[in-house]
């Protein structure tokens, strides 16, 4: 009688967790809800390896941000250089935009550096970036 294999359990290396991550963290910010259960998970498995999920989370979430605020002032550079063209409105509303983005750039920053047992805290006072809260 040939004896029964167990199963191999799925080992997934930091790179393939923290690139899961990375990903569903993109698909919430553009709403999918459904991939929330799957972020906390993924987030459980780095912390499991010793890495801090929240942490690589946060960090990610910090990129997105730079990302989104960096595109958006590049295409208005572009405007000002002169090879683009906005009306006053989309002047505007990206303005707006880049605003709400750096309100959750500054908290995630935050984040991070509570989860780093850092005491600074990031502040702006009279700004139009200060005072939102992404928790």
């Amino acid at each position: 009688m040939k004896a029964s294999k167990k199963p191999k359990a799925v080992v997934r290396n930091i790179g393939d967790l923290v690139d899961k991550l990375s990903i569903l963290s993109r698909k919430i910010y553009f709403g999918e809800e459904n991939a929330i259960s799957e972020h906390r998970f993924v987030e459980q498995e780095l912390m499991l390896s010793g890495i801090p999920g929240k942490l690589v989370t946060n960090t990610i979430r910090l990129t997105q941000m730079n990302i989104e605020i960096w595109n958006l002032e590049h295409e208005m550079r572009k405007v000002q250089e002169g090879t683009g063209q906005f009306t006053f409105e989309e002047v505007g509303k990206r303005a707006i935009k880049i605003r709400d983005l750096n309100r959750k750039r500054i908290e995630y920053k935050n984040i991070i550096n509570d989860l780093a047992g850092n005491q600074f805290r990031e502040t702006k006072v009279n700004h139009l970036s200060g005072g939102i809260a992404v928790r």
